[in-house]
């Protein structure tokens, strides 16, 4: 299967699931954190409310995430979620990470200093695709689709609680 169709089939797994929004959102986010783990992070927390929700370190570096699940064309951006990702220090990275359901399915990571100007602002996904960090982006909806693919008869038991202790487990420190 080529890598074009991939992407395809991974949206397909995912609107096959037919779960709520809702769940589909707290999916989203151990989904995210389990794609992380995979590309070598420590997975520091993924909460199931609050902000930020996946703490995580990365080539040394802190990342505090905001994650989002959309179907739609637009998205808005609360100072909550704002604020749950500043960088409290120099070695710290806050990001916004939204999952593009619609085929092609695609993650988008923007990071921190760019969403400012987006708060309380209803913005097109193109526009919040313009603003991304596209090798992190490219490297996460990579991971992400592998994983779908690799576990597609399996998927409807990837629930939050059970992904989040999957990238625990996979993203923990080496002791």
């Amino acid at each position: 299967m080529s890598t074009d169709d991939q992407l395809f089939e991974a949206a397909r797994i995912l609107k096959d699931l037919d779960v709520s929004a809702s769940e589909l959102g707290y999916r989203a986010q151990a989904l995210f954190a389990e794609t992380l783990a995979r590309l070598g992070a420590t997975i520091d927390a993924v909460a199931r409310a609050g902000h930020s929700d996946v703490t995580v370190q990365i080539g040394g570096r802190l990342l505090r995430v905001q994650v989002k699940a959309t179907r739609q064309y637009s998205f808005s951006l609360t100072a909550e979620d704002l604020k749950g990702i500043r960088p409290r220090s120099p070695q710290e990275d806050g990001y916004l990470a939204v999952l593009d359901l619609a085929p092609p399915l695609t993650w988008t990571c923007v990071r921190y200093v760019h969403l400012r100007v987006l708060v309380g602002r209803q913005v097109p996904l193109a526009m919040l695709k313009s603003m991304a960090d596209d090798p992190f982006s490219s490297q996460c909806t990579e991971s992400c689709v592998q994983l779908l693919i690799e576990h597609r008869a399996s998927i409807e038991a990837f629930t939050f609680s059970r992904l989040r202790k999957r990238a625990l487990w996979e993203g923990r420190a080496e002791e």
